[in-house]
C-alpha cells in the first residue's frame, strides 16, 4: 500500500460513517413536524392550502379541503404519523414555507412479515396518494423526509400505493433514491385512462374511437332524443349545487352499484364526505359536474373534482332504464367536449379501475400507477426489499390458474 492512501475499506467505512452522520443531523433551516392525531391538522391548513397550488404534480385528493374531510368522514383505522416539510427561510420576519405533505401510518406488519414500516395512509374514495411536494424544492424536500425517517422514526420500509408512477415527482423521487442508495421494489403496476388535452373534441375523438363505435353512438344519441328531449347541462356558476348533489346520490343510488352495496347515499359516512367535499370544491371553483337530462330528468351524471390545469373524474352515475342508448357513454362524449371546450383544462385523470371497459375504449392516453417499496434501514429494509420479488413468484407458481 502506498504510504498515506487509505485503503478501499477505509474509504468504504467512512463514507458510510459520514452517510450515517449526516441521516442523524436535522438540514440546517428545514424541519419535518409529524402529526398523530387529526385533530392537530387544520394548525397547518393555510400553509397547506398555499402548497397545493405550487407543487410538482397535483393531487386533489390531499388538497386540505378534500383530506381533512376524509378523516374527519373516514377515522383513520391505524396510527398516523402524517409529516409536514417546513423550510424556513433565512430572511428576517419570513414565515416557514410548507414544501411537502406526507400523510403516512404506521405499521407492526408488512405482507405478514413483523417489519416496522410507514405506508400512505389508506383512505376510502381517495385513487391517487402521490404525496405533495413543492416544484421549487423537491430534491431537498425528499432528503429531509427521509433523514427524518432514519433518525426518528427508525422504520425498515417506507410503502408508496397508487402513486403516480412517471413524471416530474417520480422522477425526483427516483434521482433521490440514487443518490442515497435505497432500494426499491415496484409491488404493482398498472396503467390508468387518461385525457390528454388534443387540437379539439373531435380530432381527439377520432384518435381515440374507432369509425363503427363513434357512429353507433351517434345513432344511440339520437333515438334517445326521439323520446324526449335531451339535453347536456353543466354545472354553472350561482346554479343550485345542492340539488346537482342530491341528484347525484339519488341516481346512483338507483343503479347496479345499490346492489352491490357500493352507492355512496348507501353509507352515511360515505354520503357525508361527497357532500361536504363537493360543496367544498363548489366554493372554491373546483368541482365540475355534468349531466344529460331527458324531459328535465337526470339520466346520466359525473362529478369531477379540477385542480390545476386538470381534473380526476370522480364519479359517474347512470339510468340503467336507458341502459340500451348508452347514457353513460354519451355522457363521457360530453366530458370531453367540455375538457375541450375550457382552454384552461389540459388532462384529466379518469381515476378508472384498471381495464375499464368503457373508460379504457374513449379514453386514449394512460397514466402509470404503482405501488413502490422503499427501503429505509440498510440491512432489515434492503433484505426484505431484496426477498419480496422472489416470494412473489413463488407465490405464482403454487397458485391455482384459472381454467
Amino acid at each position: 500500500m502506498l504510504a498515506g492512501v487509505p485503503s478501499l475499506s477505509a474509504v468504504e467505512s467512512r463514507d458510510k460513517s459520514a452517510r450515517v452522520a449526516a441521516a442523524a443531523a436535522p438540514v440546517k433551516d428545514w424541519c419535518v413536524e409529524a402529526v398523530a392525531d387529526v385533530a392537530n391538522l387544520p394548525i397547518h391548513q393555510n400553509a397547506w392550502d398555499r402548497l397545493a397550488k405550487e407543487v410538482i404534480e397535483p393531487n386533489v385528493f390531499y388538497e386540505p379541503w378534500m383530506f381533512l374531510a376524509n378523516v374527519q368522514a373516514f377515522a383513520p383505522t391505524r396510527p398516523i404519523c402524517i409529516a409536514f416539510v417546513y423550510r424556513h427561510d433565512p430572511r428576517p420576519k419570513q414565515t416557514p414555507q410548507l414544501c411537502g405533505f406526507f400523510p403516512f401510518e404506521r405499521r407492526r406488519w408488512f405482507k405478514g412479515l413483523p417489519i416496522r414500516s410507514l405506508r400512505l395512509l389508506e383512505q376510502p374514495l381517495n385513487w391517487l396518494r402521490t404525496p405533495l411536494v413543492h416544484r421549487d424544492w423537491a430534491p431537498e424536500t425528499l432528503n429531509v423526509l427521509f433523514d427524518w425517517i432514519a433518525r426518528e422514526e427508525r422504520c425498515s420500509l417506507v410503502d408508496w400505493p397508487m402513486i403516480h408512477g412517471e413524471g416530474p415527482f417520480h422522477h425526483a423521487l427516483l434521482d433521490v433514491l440514487g443518490e442515497r442508495r435505497m432500494g426499491t421494489w415496484v409491488d404493482a403496476v398498472y396503467g390508468r385512462a387518461l385525457i390528454r388535452r388534443a387540437a379539439d373534441a373531435e380530432s381527439y375523438c377520432v384518435g381515440a374511437m374507432n369509425h363503427l363505435s363513434r357512429k353507433e353512438w351517434r345513432r344511440q344519441r339520437r333515438r334517445l332524443a326521439e323520446t324526449g328531449q335531451l339535453e347536456s347541462r353543466v354545472l354553472q356558476t350561482g346554479d343550485d349545487v345542492h340539488r346537482w348533489i342530491a341528484q347525484f346520490l339519488e341516481l346512483e343510488a338507483k343503479g347496479w352499484k345499490s346492489h352491490e352495496n357500493t352507492a355512496l347515499a348507501q353509507c352515511e359516512a360515505s354520503r357525508a364526505y361527497f357532500q361536504t367535499i363537493a360543496r367544498n370544491a363548489a366554493a372554491r371553483g373546483q368541482l365540475q359536474m355534468l349531466g344529460l337530462f331527458l324531459d328535465d330528468r337526470p339520466i346520466a351524471l359525473k362529478c369531477n373534482f379540477l385542480t390545476g390545469n386538470g381534473g380526476f373524474a370522480f364519479k359517474i352515475a347512470f339510468d340503467e332504464s336507458c341502459a340500451r342508448s348508452s347514457p353513460g357513454v354519451q355522457l363521457e362524449l360530453d366530458n370531453i367536449d367540455e375538457l375541450h371546450r375550457r382552454s384552461d383544462l389540459h388532462w384529466m385523470d379518469s381515476c378508472a379501475i384498471p381495464g375499464h371497459f368503457m373508460i379504457n375504449r374513449l379514453w386514449k392516453e394512460r397514466r402509470t400507477i404503482q405501488n413502490l417499496v422503499i427501503a429505509s434501514s440498510r440491512f432489515t429494509g434492503n433484505s426484505v426489499v431484496g426477498v419480496l420479488p422472489m416470494l412473489r413468484a413463488i407465490k405464482r407458481m403454487i397458485k391455482p390458474s384459472r381454467a
